[in-house]
């Protein structure tokens, strides 16, 4: 199906009201996924924050997680390997050098992700700002032909 773009200005008021709502939809939905993208970019942050401290560890005490609310204690060896999580519970033994290398990796995607989702809802907020523009003017326009 071939996609014809229509001038706002054309369109009635009822019609740019369900546009601007699917605008507003759109930039709820976008904005989602900026909060999501923004929670899994602190995670690596602070993975990075552990994997640097991962030198200092050694003889220190630590709980170590069974579940998510189950820890037993433990104490920290020289730490060579970590078991990193790369995605739908998969885990990869791997040694520190490379641990910290796919957090940068991942950090620079979803850095990535978060400017491009950014400049969408900008341009989704624009859009929405001239469709608002638009429904006041045709309100106003509406309003001054019945008032005469």
């Amino acid at each position: 199906m071939e996609r014809k773009e229509v001038p706002l200005e054309s369109l009635n008021l009822e019609q740019l009201t369900t546009v601007g709502k699917q605008v507003e939809q759109e930039i709820n939905s976008y904005s989602s996924y900026y909060t999501s993208l923004k929670v899994a970019l602190a995670k690596f942050l602070d993975n990075k924050e552990y994997i640097k401290e991962m030198g200092n560890c050694k003889d220190k005490e630590i709980l170590v997680p069974i579940t998510s609310s189950l820890y037993i204690p433990g104490k920290c060896s020289d730490i060579k390997t970590v078991m990193l999580e790369v995605g739908a519970n998969y885990f990869v033994g791997t040694n520190i050098e490379k641990a910290d290398s796919f957090c940068d990796r991942k950090l620079k995607i979803i850095k990535e992700s978060m400017d491009k989702i950014d400049a969408v809802i900008k341009t989704k907020n624009d859009q929405l700002t001239f469709i608002n523009h638009n429904i006041i003017q045709k309100s106003t326009d509406t309003q001054q032909k019945n008032n005469k």
